[in-house]
């Protein structure tokens, strides 16, 4: 991941617990849990270099009277190198990131817990209302599948909120909200060109934010930060008008900037399975408060290129790229970007973060599991992932996500007793 560490917001929390059961969570005992997660991952502002685009989003907001923060990162400070960092998204080579698989799945590890690689779970084995095991397909080294069956009265979906949903779908269980109230963080992306060489590759992925929109109207905004570099993702993303021009874009990369606004969304799609029981998502984006915002993320990321001195601005409407240049009518290119107040353009989005398909509340009806994190209709089936968010977070959920599974957790002990 991005390695950014970012508290639960304290009305998101008084939103979960007021509006949706989960007991606790707007007081001190949440507190301690983010605080143990913090501590944990080794959660550090000291590893936040500014690559270039950083240092433009700086600029930007510092231009326009907009705050800016420097990154929380879970990255180990003796092991952190600034030089490869920009590609820990697809594979760390220093072993700096301290995610789970260097903390909490390796603690498991070191008291006994059994770890099976190459392993899916395809069902949760239920008997009288209640959990009794897995039973998942395994792939050895030789490349043969075989069956696997776990036998435990207590199993934790935590598959990610595309694929947990699919799970508790194929097993039978989970209720009739089961899949509903995906939630994407919509995200749009607006680059800059600028005279020097950006080196978006050097320092961590991110490490700066502006969190100047982030409650807008029913506390729903905007989060404003820098995309991982990526040649792969920036060439997709880039329509193609010709090959001299794609390959021009490209060859002038380095001198480009990319912000990103992240959308709490107020809407929400679903997730179904298609005749093999494969998770098949859904998002339609129509919900008018979420249109709103996206529009906004658009001129707001324009608006702070143009503070930042760039010497082009890019987006894409309907396939085809458009350019704001200094002296052009920055209004109208925003227009171009956003459509006519009431309208929405065919723009390329992105998705954030995957949340709330398996939701907690104290309503079986419209949530698939109870404030503790275990299922309404079956005993001992429990969620620890995003999916088990109620809503959509509106930042970066790593941290609530860990912390949500540890509350959880105290529920598993409790019914162990």
């Amino acid at each position: 991941n991005w390695h950014n560490c970012v508290r639960t917001p304290s009305w998101v929390r008084q939103e979960w617990e007021q509006k949706h059961g989960l007991t606790g969570l707007a007081g001190d005992a949440f507190e301690r849990q983010l605080d143990g997660v913090l501590e944990r991952i080794g959660a550090n502002d000291r590893c936040s270099d500014l690559n270039g685009p950083h240092q433009r989003l700086e600029e930007a907001s510092k231009a326009l009277g907009y705050s800016f923060k420097r990154c929380m990162l879970n990255v180990d400070l003796k092991k952190y190198e600034a030089d490869v960092a920009g590609f820990t998204g697809f594979g760390d080579l220093t072993g700096a990131r301290m995610g789970t698989l260097n903390t909490y799945l390796d603690d498991a590890y070191q008291r006994g817990a059994k770890i099976l690689v190459r392993t899916r779970a395809q069902r949760i084995l239920t008997g009288q209302g209640r959990a009794t095991g897995v039973a998942a397909t395994s792939t050895g080294a030789d490349g043969k599948t075989r069956s696997v069956i776990v036998r435990a009265p207590h199993i934790v979906a935590a598959c990610g909120a595309l694929e947990t949903p699919a799970l508790l779908k194929r097993s039978g269980i989970g209720g009739a909200a089961v899949g509903d109230y995906l939630r994407l963080h919509p995200v749009v992306a607006i680059s800059g060109k600028y005279k020097e060489d950006q080196r978006a590759w050097w320092g961590p992925p991110q490490s700066g934010l502006s969190d100047q929109f982030l409650r807008l109207e029913e506390d729903h905004g905007i989060l404003i930060e820098c995309s991982h570099h990526s040649l792969v993702v920036a060439a997709s993303a880039t329509p193609w008008q010709s090959g001299r021009e794609h390959k021009a874009l490209m060859a002038d990369l380095s001198h480009y900037a990319g912000f990103i606004g992240i959308v709490r969304d107020h809407g929400h799609g679903r997730v179904e399975v298609d005749a093999n029981g494969e998770s098949v998502p859904y998002y339609p984006v129509q919900d008018g408060l979420d249109i709103e915002n996206l529009q906004r993320a658009l001129r707001e990321l324009t608006l702070m290129h143009q503070a930042a001195g760039a010497d082009r601005i890019i987006g894409t409407v309907g396939g085809v790229l458009h350019s704001w240049y200094p002296g052009d009518d920055i209004d109208k290119f925003i227009e171009t970007l956003t459509g006519p107040l009431g309208t929405w353009p065919a723009l390329p989005l992105f998705s954030a973060h995957q949340m709330g398909s398996a939701r907690m509340g104290s309503d079986p009806t419209t949530s698939v599991a109870k404030p503790t994190g275990e299922l309404h209709d079956t005993r001992g089936v429990w969620i620890g992932d995003t999916s088990a968010f109620p809503s959509a977070l509106g930042v970066n959920p790593m941290v609530t996500c860990m912390a949500l599974a540890a509350r959880t957790s105290e529920f598993i002990a409790a019914a162990l007793r």
